[in-house]
């Protein structure tokens, strides 16, 4: 179990295997138990089945939709109003998510609506911190790059694997601290807490860091999990499922990395 939106769908079963990049599977009825991953020389017929290239094709149109309406309200949102809407668009972001997580199979509308919204959530964000560290908005997004090619780099090459233990204690991580998160940014915006909060400080370093690793192995899980779905030979229209649940953690990894870039410049 990791990312909710697409371990909670029937298509996982909580084998890991490698990504078939390949974009084809054995023919396996969804009841059979998983065998090793297929190749290229195992190939059928996908006709109406998800391949891997349709999850990353989603995938890479869901994060540009998230990267064009984020640079939008960047350069058109009123430095004054950021906070705001800031707020807004990540509460709204969050209740689709949550919206998502319990769907079995995630539509198109609602994959490019939350990307959107917090592609306005994040741009804001992001604008808003540039403001106050310069140079934080290309440093952050340098970073990301890096863990995220990092991350898929050591999953490719074999090095890492997650277990259904470790998913396990990676969803009750996320899930605990997207509650302290919560709770510490009504703290701040109620006055009772300054600066970052409770984040504030070396602690605050330590949970960031703390939490960027646990995206990126959630990361490994989710594409995982797409290879398992591709398995099971879920239908095409998975991908949009698929291609968010990645997106989020993408962004996970992005906001985390944001926040530790910013606490550290806070602290000299």
């Amino acid at each position: 179990m990791s990312n909710p939106v697409m371990s909670r769908n029937p298509y996982f079963t909580g084998q890991t295997q490698r990504p078939n990049q390949f974009g084809q599977q054995a023919g396996m009825r969804p009841e059979m138990p998983a065998q090793p991953t297929p190749t290229a020389f195992d190939a059928q017929p996908t006709d109406g089945l998800m391949t891997y290239t349709d999850a990353m094709n989603k995938t890479a149109l869901l994060l540009g939709v998230t990267v064009v309406t984020g640079i939008i309200a960047a350069f058109v949102v009123p430095t004054p109003s950021m906070p705001a809407v800031a707020l807004i668009a990540s509460l709204t972001a969050l209740g689709l998510g949550f919206f998502a997580a319990f769907k079995p199979m995630v539509s198109p509308g609602l994959a490019l609506g939350y990307a959107a919204i917090e592609g306005i959530a994040l741009g804001t964000i992001t604008a808003a911190f540039n403001i106050f560290y310069p140079g934080i908005a290309f440093q952050a997004i340098l970073a990301t790059l890096v863990i995220v090619g990092v991350t898929l780099g050591l999953h490719y090459s074999g090095a890492v694997r997650t277990t259904k233990r470790g998913r396990k204690f990676v969803y009750v991580v996320a899930l605990g601290y997207l509650v302290f998160s919560l709770l510490n940014t009504v703290l701040i915006a109620t006055g009772v807490l300054q600066g970052f909060g409770v984040r504030n400080g070396p602690f605050g370093v330590l949970i960031g860091a703390a939490m960027i690793l646990v995206a990126a192995y959630m990361l490994i899980a989710d594409f995982e999990q797409i290879n398992e779905a591709i398995v099971r030979r879920a239908p095409a229209q998975f991908a949009w499922t698929a291609a968010l649940g990645i997106v989020m953690t993408i962004l996970w990894i992005y906001i985390e990395v944001l926040r530790l870039l910013a606490i550290l410049a806070d602290n000299r």
